[in-house]
């Protein structure tokens, strides 16, 4: 699915890093953050926003967690657009004002992945809601094996079974999701269980020649 997003014309540099949990975009956001420092102000961005992560009614829905009340595929898809418009008006378009490069850890790439992985086809009114978003200067996806990003899951968190995220299914549906996405915006697919130090290379060697270009 081709998403028109708008270039942002603002001074700063917006790097997005997208793809599941335990595909390694912290690992990536923080050797970016450290190899960009010396250009220049870089701020790191964190998505969603803790209005999403900290709502019971999504804990409730997505993991199964919690007092909240399940929510309806399409409520849950108008809360995260929401919280997309929020996370751009206070984060993203201040600090590209001030021109300072923002590392984006998830972006809206990854909210529509996860809702074709879960069942929903994108609504016809989708295009008018994303389209006053902007778009990254550049996007890193992180694509691997889901067995791989699962077991790194399991790892840190334990396992718990019936979560999405500890779901190899679920994880596979996701990754091809957001492929396809990648094909159709022209995004950077990066492998992820490639060396970190190297993606980090690749990725700095990336945003530095375009900036100094």
């Amino acid at each position: 699915m081709k998403i028109y997003l708008e270039p942002h014309g603002r001074p700063g540099t917006l790097v997005a890093i997208c793809g599941f949990d335990g595909s390694g975009k912290s690992t990536l956001e923080q050797g970016l953050l450290a190899g960009l420092a010396a250009t220049g102000p870089v701020v790191p961005a964190w998505a969603p926003t803790p209005w999403w992560r900290n709502d019971a009614h999504v804990s409730r829905t997505l993991f199964g967690q919690g007092a909240g009340q399940v929510l309806p595929e399409q409520a849950l898809l108008h809360f995260n657009l929401a919280d997309c418009h929020l996370h751009q008006a206070d984060v993203l378009l201040p600090a590209l004002d001030r021109g300072e490069l923002v590392v984006g850890n998830r972006y809206l790439y990854d909210m529509l992945a996860l809702f074709e992985a879960r069942g929903l086809s994108a609504p016809a009114w989708l295009p008018d809601a994303v389209a006053q978003l902007v778009r990254p200067d550049f996007c890193f996806v992180l694509d691997g094996p889901a067995d791989v990003f699962v077991d790194r899951i399991i790892r840190r968190d334990g396992a718990m079974p019936g979560r999405f995220d500890q779901d190899v299914a679920f994880v596979e549906r996701y990754n091809a999701a957001l492929r396809r996405l990648a094909d159709a915006n022209g995004l950077t697919v990066l492998r992820a269980e490639a060396d970190p130090a190297e993606l980090v290379r690749q990725c700095l060697d990336v945003v530095r020649g375009a900036r100094q270009g």
